[in-house]
């Protein structure tokens, strides 16, 4: 829990979404709070990574003669803003989704995309977009009115998103990937409907075993409908 707190949510996604620019430098306040962020970092890890997290919890603050990180207390969990908390994982699972479309559709890096987004009552937030922008290489993000065709699509929640790739993709290697992940979804639910339908499982497998291939279900299901969307729209 402590490696991906540190590795995954501040290295990976809190540093990436606050670094300036090339070439320019983080402003004060962002600076302060990234160090104090930092600081309680250090302070989790610290009895797992004794030696390392003395050195930098000494080198990013002023201490005196003495004093060490042994005797400071482990930080203890305050307020969360549970609202906040969820955009910011329905962020970071659009981004994903935009990295895996450029690298499976082989997007040139340095071209900037256009993400549209189709929200239909689903509480779309525009709150985090300026880092969806920033982390997934993006031109703009645009509302839509309806589905875009020739468009790769994706969902996170009920909001649905498309990025317009005439341009970049090449629509018979959009189709015949389109075509591979559908054969192996289809195969895959097979698997998942033999359990669920096979009596001796359901009545002797833990309830949370059930629920989670019940989840498998619903979740192939759901991709199985929008490659299949995907694929219609390919051969319009």
């Amino acid at each position: 829990t402590c490696y991906r707190l540190f590795w995954d949510e501040f290295s990976a996604w809190y540093l990436e979404s606050v670094k300036p620019p090339y070439g320019h430098p983080v402003d004060a306040e962002t600076y302060r709070d990234t160090i104090r962020f930092l600081e309680l970092l250090v302070r989790i890890l610290h009895p797992f990574m004794p030696f390392i997290t003395e050195e930098i919890w000494q080198y990013i603050g002023e201490r005196t003669e003495g004093e060490s990180i042994m005797t400071q207390s482990i930080p203890r969990a305050g307020k969360t803003d549970a609202s906040s908390l969820q955009e910011f994982e329905v962020m970071k699972e659009v981004v994903t989704a935009i990295r895996k479309i450029r690298k499976e559709k082989n997007f040139p890096a340095r071209d900037a995309l256009v993400l549209q987004v189709l929200d239909r009552g689903s509480g779309y937030s525009s709150r985090l977009e300026s880092i969806v922008e920033k982390l997934g290489n993006l031109d703009s993000i645009v509302k839509a009115e309806q589905k875009p065709e020739g468009a790769i699509s994706f969902r996170v929640g009920g909001v649905e998103y498309f990025i317009p790739a005439e341009e970049h993709a090449d629509p018979e290697e959009e189709k015949k990937n389109l075509e591979e992940e559908l054969l192996y979804q289809r195969g895959f639910l097979g698997k998942v409907m033999a359990k669920l339908n096979n009596e001796r499982f359901i009545r002797g497998a833990p309830e949370q075993v059930v629920k989670k291939e019940q989840k498998k279900r619903e979740d192939a299901e759901r991709k199985i409908s929008l490659l299949e969307e995907r694929l219609a729209g390919l051969k319009k």
